[in-house]
């Protein structure tokens, strides 16, 4: 077992490993509350981050180096058990080797899912499958005041399941907070990332300038009072936030907030189509419809009460239709929905036919729906209920 403790990897596996993870940024240019630039359309993915605070142990803290470690480690395992499988008799030397390569790999592929958020791309939106069933970020008017605290369940029907305590979040909040997930996707969760006020803006709204800036630092304000109770402890949705008047911002989360993602399945959602959507109804139901595995008749009022909403019966109503229909345009749901008395007729696309491997040069994607159960509590509320004597 002798050697270097971290074998390098060829050139072409850390440009593999690379892709798609976040590249040190030039630093930022002062910045400040007036600031302005041209509005354009948010088509980019959000800005590239640092650590504000590179500590000693950087092979801890980012995601690319614990990958290095894990995949030199994984293929000196796999020298190993082939070498083992070859022997007529095991060898002693080479089947110890192999228990302790085996208890390595455990040990850091444990350590990854600890230490940081489940990974996904940079035009990726990632949160628990729990946050897009529920009305953990509401879907009101502009207009209508929030309410200064709520304290509620995010699973009703759990007893001891976590629940929400914090101020009203709205679908913008939500955004932001699965955009500052994006951010700091790839540092040991608790360490700060930092980011350029400007790009971000533009990326979330597609302009920047004092107002959005505001928008900003007052959206993660919220997230900062926001936080999800256990029966052991309480997770902060961002944990630590730096604002100063000039230069860049930056954000760290929880250590704990991996325990969101712990017993559930964790959902991703496509980034340029989030923004081509209308925020608000449109958004909630795209969350919702992302996080169900299929899609039965569902009351419209069962609907309106998971995404908090407070307009009445035909408002609602027709706002649903003209997000049904943006969404069935956006193939996220079939064309053939309909609003049939108090119920939502929908179903799920058709699933498209897996390219053959002689043409696929890459490995299909996983289909995500199939991984994730449909939503029970609205089955439940058209299931035919036993009479009482």
């Amino acid at each position: 077992m002798g050697g270097p403790r971290r074998p390098s990897l060829p050139s072409a596996q850390l440009s593999a490993l690379e892709a798609g993870l976040t590249a040190a940024p030039s630093p930022a240019k002062p910045a400040g509350a007036d600031a302005r630039l041209p509005a354009r359309s948010a088509a980019e993915p959000f800005p590239a981050t640092r650590l504000r605070d590179p500590s000693h142990d950087e092979e801890r803290d980012i995601r690319l180096h614990r990958l290095v470690e894990l995949n030199a480690e994984k293929g000196q395992l796999e020298r190993l058990q082939r070498e083992l499988q070859a022997q007529e008799r095991c060898g002693g030397d080479v089947y110890n080797g192999v228990q302790h390569l085996l208890a390595v790999v455990e040990r850091l592929e444990t350590g990854i899912e600890k230490d940081f958020i489940p990974q996904h791309a940079q035009e990726q939106l990632i949160s628990p499958r729990s946050f897009f069933t529920c009305r953990l970020f509401h879907v009101k008017s502009t207009k209508a005041k929030r309410e200064p605290s709520l304290a509620f369940a995010l699973d009703a029907k759990a007893a001891d399941g976590a629940r929400y305590v914090g101020p009203e979040l709205r679908q913008g909040d939500g955004f932001v907070f699965m955009a500052l997930l994006n951010l700091c996707r790839d540092y040991r969760v608790g360490k700060q990332a930092c980011f350029d006020v400007a790009a971000m803006c533009v990326a979330l709204w597609g302009s920047y300038n004092g107002q959005q800036r505001k928008r900003l630092k007052e959206c993660i304000r919220r997230l900062q009072r926001s936080t999800i109770e256990f029966s052991r402890f309480t997770v902060q949705l961002v944990q630590r936030f730096e604002h100063p008047g000039f230069g860049e911002w930056s954000v760290s989360l929880d250590p704990d907030i991996v325990e969101l993602f712990r017993g559930q399945q964790e959902i991703w959602l496509d980034l340029p189509l989030w923004r081509r959507l209308s925020e608000g109804l449109t958004t909630w139901l795209y969350g919702y419809v992302r996080s169900q595995r299929k899609l039965i008749p569902t009351p419209i009022d069962y609907l309106r009460e998971r995404c908090g909403s407070d307009a009445d019966d035909k408002y609602f109503r027709e706002a649903l239709g003209k997000s049904l229909k943006q969404l069935a345009g956006e193939g996220v749901i079939d064309s053939g929905w309909s609003l049939n008395g108090a119920l939502v007729h929908w179903r799920l696309p058709p699933r498209k036919a897996v390219p053959s491997k002689k043409k696929a040069l890459t490995p299909p994607v996983p289909e995500q729906l199939s991984l994730v159960p449909h939503d029970e509590a609205a089955e439940q509320l058209l299931r035919p209920q036993p009479r009482r004597s």
